[in-house]
């Protein structure tokens, strides 16, 4: 399908490959190029990348005329969008006014009266289409078709590898145990919180560091699956207790760490307190209930702060917390 590529619609598809090469490989940054250069590249008014989710199309990067309208959503059954990705072939409505297989509610919303989709299919499966629109009719030539249909085979790949890279650099921020925040992740988002109040002389955060006591002797005692059990209801109380905003990382051991996104008081000073409660109610297990205590340290973020600094201030208020109990706290 399409015509024959012109000099300049190559030149097109080496500089979206240079420009992809060039991006961070994750799959929001491959995307926003794609739709970018696919609606420069074909002189259309606008562009969507449309990804299917059970039974819809979503809209989720835009560009040019369709800016704003992320997260619309379309019933693939009745849509152009959902039978290019049922069929995996390039669609073409002249006038979306005349065409049956179109959305003709959908394309009215954001003014699509001309279009041009294509399937971003890798393998087997298609992942959504690319689509450019314009207010016109009969906006798109046969060579704008070629070159989209050119762009997509390597775009799907391009995704397919972006796609890989979030799902490896997801593992690699979380705890395998109890899907927190690692050490490393946890110590990202406080050098983020940091650098972005740089410079301006204020409290940004608080910091918590918790140390469980009493659970070496679950772990002699009943074994490492058990103790397993035992860090994962932490790490679950941890989470569920957090606000959506906050960070909760384990940070080695049973040592667990909650980065608090605001720092004015009560706020962080009452969270800590029902945080501590909660670590402290019965733990269901194999082996039966059990109880472990926490220590908890506190520190201040400051804008001039390094994160290794905070989380070891914090770490020595800790186990001066630890060193005024002996065992559980009650």
């Amino acid at each position: 399908m399409g015509g024959e590529l012109s000099v300049a619609a190559l030149q097109t598809i080496i500089k979206v490959q240079q420009a992809i090469n060039d991006a961070d490989v994750t799959v929001d940054a491959v995307m926003k190029i794609v739709v970018e250069q696919g609606r420069i590249a074909t002189r259309a008014p606008g562009a969507v990348i449309e990804l299917a989710e059970f039974g819809e199309m979503v809209y989720t990067v835009t560009s040019g005329s369709l800016a704003g309208t992320e997260g619309l959503r379309l019933a693939m059954l009745g849509s152009m969008s959902g039978e290019c990705v049922r069929t995996g072939k390039i669609m073409i409505s002249e006038d979306t006014e005349t065409d049956p297989r179109v959305d003709l509610e959908a394309c009215r919303r954001v003014r699509a009266r001309s279009m041009v989709v294509v399937p971003l299919v890798e393998g087997n499966r298609t992942q959504g289409v690319l689509k450019v629109t314009s207010d016109l009719p009969n906006a798109f030539t046969e060579e704008d078709v070629a070159l989209l249909e050119q762009l997509a085979q390597f775009i799907a790949k391009a995704l397919a590898r972006a796609n890989v890279m979030d799902e490896k650099a997801q593992a690699a921020a979380v705890d395998a145990l109890t899907g927190l925040a690692n050490r490393a992740a946890f110590l990202a988002g406080l050098d983020a919180m940091i650098s972005g109040a740089a410079g301006t002389g204020q409290p940004v955060a608080v910091v918590l560091y918790i140390d469980l006591d009493g659970f070496k002797p679950i772990n002699d005692t009943y074994g490492h699956a058990v103790g397993d059990e035992v860090l994962r209801a932490v790490g679950n109380r941890i989470a569920t207790t957090c606000r959506s905003e906050d960070v909760g990382a384990r940070i080695g051991g049973d040592e667990f760490a909650i980065l608090l996104a605001s720092s004015f008081a009560p706020v962080p000073f009452s969270l800590r307190e029902r945080l501590l409660t909660v670590l402290q109610e019965e733990i269901p297990t194999s082996a039966g209930v059990l109880t472990v205590g926490a220590s908890c340290g506190t520190a201040v973020v400051g804008g001039a702060d390094l994160a290794e600094a905070v989380l070891a201030r914090a770490d020595a208020a800790m186990y001066a917390d630890k060193r005024t109990r002996s065992g559980p706290r009650r």
